[in-house]
């Protein structure tokens, strides 16, 4: 079964107010050690997010005429972050967001897509947690202790009867099948859910089946040829 956000994301979320001055927003995310905060209202309702890209627009030259002409609406969305005095001024609307039952690599995915390197998570209309690709990556820190007492129950579960005669060792989080089972088909399942467990590195997949069902399990998936 494919992660979820929830089981990623940190859920104590540090958050601004549209009207909280420029300063205080800067403060915020050194005494947090945060890349970025949501915005919301009084009622907790999300209305974009304050990133330190969005800070760093200070620091830069004021963009030119010309500039602001050729370079468009990103221009223009730039010069206006160079003088903000406001999360409200400085945030960028609308916030990319995700639910918190969604796979990871939904949230992977959403982030390629909209360049950012978090999401922040939404439940009901509310903030329940930011999700970044820190979060992401922490999963590998999983000892290959750990990643072994899982990835013998998915495959025991898979398996059945025949998990008696399949080896499962993990190494720097690769897991290693080793044995046989009755059919090619088996051992493919197996090893896709191996490869399922958070934190596992690769699957290196030696369990030989006795029968080579592969291509009947190919056409049932894919269909006859035409």
């Amino acid at each position: 079964m494919q992660r979820t956000v929830r089981s990623a994301m940190t859920p104590e979320v540090v958050t601004v107010h549209p009207d909280d001055p420029f300063k205080q927003v800067v403060q915020l995310l050194a005494e947090h050690r945060v890349d970025g905060v949501p915005v919301v209202d009084e009622t907790g309702a999300l209305l974009g997010v304050v990133s330190k890209s969005d800070l760093t627009c200070h620091e830069e030259e004021p963009p030119s005429l010309t500039h602001l002409v050729v370079g468009g609406r990103g221009a223009r969305e730039h010069a206006r972050k160079a003088r903000a005095r406001t999360a409200r001024e400085l945030m960028t609307s609308p916030a990319r967001t995700i639910g918190p039952d969604a796979g990871v690599c939904d949230a992977l995915r959403e982030m390629s897509r909209g360049k950012v390197g978090r999401l922040v998570v939404v439940e009901g209309g509310r903030v329940v947690g930011i999700l970044a690709r820190s979060d992401l990556l922490k999963v590998f820190l999983r000892s290959d202790e750990e990643l072994q007492r899982e990835a013998e129950v998915v495959v025991r579960d898979q398996l059945g009867a025949e998990a008696e005669g399949v080896q499962v060792v993990v190494a720097d989080g690769v897991v290693h099948l080793r044995g046989r089972v009755s059919r090619t088909s088996t051992a493919w399942t197996a090893a896709a859910a191996a490869r399922d467990v958070p934190g596992v590195v690769d699957v290196d997949d030696c369990v030989v089946g006795d029968i080579d069902d592969t291509l009947v399990h190919e056409m049932s998936v894919r269909g006859p040829f035409v």
